[in-house]
């Protein structure tokens, strides 16, 4: 990928891990330069950093070989870079008061010049709500890119419901570089083949548990509205939620019963104005859009037996459906990924399947 020098100079301050978000927003001007003042900021990068780590920070940026590593490793890995100054950058996202300086990126980048639209849940999430989440995202791609997280759950029925037509966005809190949670490797390889997968770090960052809160600013940052489809009082869904708020988007939830921890900060959202979602229409409608309703789904015969046998077994391992079907697990697997897109199960956590 070719880039500009003003991309450049963005993708190598982003690639000098000494220095904070705030520092590199600092030696850009607060964003109004995309080449880093170093002689404006001397005096307080020194304070902060030492004078050592700041000369360091410095022959970082301006040597050559270091920028040209850092762009090989990129390529070689497979990763664009969409960077603060670069056209397909987000407007949404410049609009928000933390904006990412760097998007790393891989699969379709064309997703973030879309009408987004975030889908955001918990991880324990009911399985007749997870078939409606799928249902929804699936629904939602009518009119919008649906963009959430990679987690089990919520994030997982999300991504599989608007999987089939490529317009999804899935976001990363940390680099390329990891898996988190390793069980969902398949699932983020699909997402880049027909979506995009984006994150504001670079490769080598792993995963640490304050990153994914930070995160979901950016999930309700590029996108027009939030649905809630799950979440409990403590919920890292909420504050997707809060930060859709706070930056004036609409925000939706599906309503719960009494008693049902997973759908208490729903309830929450929805007593304080969050808008009352019990299908898409109710969305498309607050939008002015039109919708138009699914045609009934046609299975083939495999699909047909597989989706018996989970239902005769009930909650069954990848072995225990092979066994049922007298076959081998390689070969059911993209049979279940199908039966999972159309929402006709859900994997319900430890390799087991689910007919909803």
């Amino acid at each position: 990928m070719n880039y500009t020098d003003e991309e450049i100079n963005l993708i190598t301050l982003c690639a000098i891990d000494e220095l904070t978000y705030n520092q590199r927003k600092a030696l850009l001007s607060d964003l109004a330069s995309s080449k880093p003042d170093f002689v404006k900021y001397e005096k307080s990068l020194i304070k902060s950093l030492s004078h050592g780590v700041y000369n360091k920070v410095k022959e970082k940026y301006f040597d050559r070989g270091f920028r040209e590593c850092v762009l090989t490793d990129l390529e070689t890995a497979g990763v664009k870079c969409v960077t603060y100054f670069s056209k397909h950058y987000p407007q949404s996202l410049k609009n928000i008061e933390i904006p990412p300086i760097v998007l790393y990126c891989k699969g379709n980048i064309g997703l973030l010049d879309t009408e987004c639209f975030a889908v955001v849940g918990s991880r324990r999430t009911l399985p007749q709500i997870l078939k409606e989440c799928k249902k929804t995202a699936n629904e939602l791609t009518q009119h919008f890119t649906v963009v959430t997280g990679i987690a089990d759950g919520a994030d997982t029925a999300a991504v599989e419901g608007a999987l089939e037509g490529g317009k999804i966005i899935s976001v990363l809190a940390y680099g390329f570089n990891y898996f988190y949670p390793a069980n969902n490797k398949s699932l983020i390889k699909k997402v880049e083949e027909r979506g995009l997968v984006i994150s504001e770090y670079p490769p080598e960052t792993p995963p640490q548990r304050y990153l994914f809160p930070i995160r979901n600013r950016i999930i309700a940052g590029i996108s027009q509205g939030t649905l809630t489809v799950s979440a409990g009082l403590k919920s890292g869904a909420l504050i997707t939620a809060e930060y859709a708020k706070l930056y004036g988007r609409r925000l939706f939830a599906y309503p719960y019963t009494i008693g049902v921890a997973s759908g208490e900060g729903c309830n929450w959202l929805l007593k304080n104005g969050a808008t009352l979602a019990q299908n898409t229409l109710d969305i498309f409608g607050d939008f002015g859009l039109d919708f138009k309703p699914q045609e009934g789904l046609k299975l083939s015969k495999e699909e047909e037996n597989l989706l018996s046998a989970i239902r005769n077994l009930g909650e069954a391992f990848i072995s225990d459906l092979a066994e049922q079907l007298d076959t081998l697990p390689f070969r059911i697997i993209p049979v279940l990924s199908k039966l999972e897109i159309k929402g006709l199960i859900v994997r319900i956590g430890g390799n087991r399947y689910s007919a909803v």
